[in-house]
């Protein structure tokens, strides 16, 4: 694998390479501590000054952070695998645990044309005038309100009301989906206090699907309906199927959610950058896509490297796990200008926090729809947003979330 130049001709040359990096650093560094987790931006700008990859022994895993490096090796699967999981811990069965994600191709396109036949583009456009009358009702209760939870009752709420019909979920019991989402990420992290908080929401998680996820249970003219229908045909097996309704949920319900939470608290925390907004509606495709670049819901996935790999002049070899940064990628001055400033004019629409390549994420078409909605009829009603309390972070292994933002909206 060949991308930018090194900064040094061995791994060892390229950790003391950047302005201002212990050389320590790496040594003594765990990217899933606290304080890295509440603000893990300082924390990759190092990993990005300290070279192209960078080995954490703590951790026994390469951290690729530079923008041009995470993006070719998200799309050389024959190099960066996903076979046996995205997390740090490898898994024996990835479709058994609902995780085709965890699959590379050929494998993989058999799930990829299934889900593509539910959220696809060009399958989107029949649920625009669904999706609006959802959020114009959302905003107007919102809005008479005057004071609500960016987190209770905007992210987690909208993508768990529109993902759950187009499912084909009942109404009854799918409010817990995103944290149970949630929980889906934390157990991608080392097994440590936050990976055993996950067992029993997965566990409950798995019940779910178990006991409400049935063919009986889903609205016929869903999508979970289809997909079973697809298993009926032979196109994918009965486990493979649920792994693909899997596929909907957690990411649907999880960094969706996340990432509609953290677009209103950015905006809140941006007052001019709102101002923009309403004086030229037309940024509204944009805005999406830079709080995607600027906090990436997801921040990391893992790849086991299968063959000797070269990243920017570091070696990096055969039989090692590979953390890719998402979310220092996205913050890479060689490829942002300005990369700590949010700015709505910047429509940065080849970040990374969807992914790349083969294992793009499925969904985004509709998170996009659905983010674009939300914003169109806020911009028209609401003249100001204003943080009405303090954000209480939540710490996730490898995601970025809120526990709870108290958001105030001022009506036009």
């Amino acid at each position: 694998m060949t991308t930018q130049p090194a900064q040094g001709d061995t791994a060892e040359r390229t950790l003391e390479a950047g302005p201002g990096v212990d050389p320590g650093f790496a040594a003594a560094f765990d990217p899933f501590a606290d304080d890295v987790l509440a603000d893990p931006y300082p924390a990759w700008a190092r990993i990005r000054e300290a070279g192209p990859a960078v080995h954490l022994p703590r951790h026994d895993v390469w951290a690729i952070g530079r923008y041009a490096d995470v993006r070719e090796a998200l799309r050389d699967h024959e190099t960066f695998s996903s076979v046996g999981g995205i997390g740090l811990r490898p898994i024996a069965d990835p479709v058994e645990a609902g995780l085709p994600s965890s699959i590379d191709p050929p494998d993989l396109e058999r799930y990829r044309r299934l889900m593509g036949a539910q959220l696809g583009p060009r399958h989107l456009p029949k649920l625009g005038d669904m999706i609006r009358v959802r959020a114009e009702d959302l905003v107007a209760d919102l809005l008479t309100r005057g004071t609500f939870d960016a987190v209770a009752d905007w992210g987690r709420t909208f993508p768990v009301d529109v993902l759950g019909d187009l499912v084909g979920l009942p109404v009854q019991g799918r409010e817990p989906l995103p944290r149970w989402a949630a929980a889906v990420f934390d157990n991608f992290g080392p097994d440590n206090e936050r990976s055993a908080a996950a067992q029993p929401l997965l566990a409950d998680l798995i019940t779910y699907v178990s006991e409400v996820v049935t063919r009986e249970n889903l609205d016929p003219d869903g999508m979970g309906a289809k997909v079973f229908e697809a298993a009926d045909r032979g196109e994918v097996n009965e486990v493979e199927a649920m792994s693909v309704i899997m596929t909907f949920l957690v990411s649907g319900m999880g960094t969706a959610s996340d990432a509609l939470a953290q677009m209103l608290v950015l905006l809140a925390e941006h007052p001019d950058q709102w101002k923009a907004l309403r004086e030229n509606p037309a940024l509204i495709p944009g805005v999406f896509e830079e709080v995607l670049r600027y906090d990436a819901p997801v921040q990391a996935f893992f790849r086991t490297v299968v063959r000797d790999a070269d990243v920017g002049g570091v070696p990096v070899p055969a039989g090692s796990r590979a953390m890719l940064l998402f979310g220092s990628a996205n913050r890479d001055g060689r490829k942002w200008a300005d990369p700590d400033r949010f700015d709505v004019g910047r429509n940065p629409v080849d970040h990374l926090a969807f992914g790349s390549g083969a294992h793009n994420c499925p969904g985004q078409a509709l998170a996009r729809l659905e983010a674009k909605t939300l914003l169109n009829a806020f911009v028209r009603k609401v003249e100001r947003i204003e943080l009405a309390g303090e954000p209480v972070r939540r710490l996730g292994q490898v995601s970025r979330s809120w526990e709870s933002a108290p958001i105030r909206v001022v009506p036009v």
